[in-house]
């Protein structure tokens, strides 16, 4: 039961806080400086050398770099950073408990 709690408290906190620093602000303002395709693959890129700096060995943050493409895409797409925001709360519990994150 103690990992279902870490798994949602985890979840929710990452999801959001990086949410809105990546997409809610860096994603927002490399678009109005640099458009829209440098704002995604800019972003995609940092969240890349977040997580590797974090110590996640280089295969595991290509896949973070797809989900860094994958949320950006989403966020311009619908002109929210809500539905990034759910997806990454989906992701996260799912890496919790596949033991990607947490081991």
């Amino acid at each position: 039961m103690e990992v279902f709690w870490v798994a949602i408290i985890f979840s929710f906190s990452n999801a959001i806080l990086e949410e809105l620093v990546w997409r809610g602000v860096l994603l927002s303002r490399f678009t109005e400086q640099l458009g829209e395709k440098w704002a995604v693959i800019i972003t995609s890129l940092g969240f890349v050398l977040q997580h590797y700096s974090l110590g996640f060995p280089w295969p595991v943050c290509i896949g973070f770099a797809f989900g860094g493409f994958f949320y950006a895409v989403v966020t311009i797409k619908s002109n929210s950073i809500l539905p990034a925001i759910i997806w990454h709360i989906l992701l996260n519990f799912l890496m919790v408990f596949s033991g990607v994150i947490g081991n």
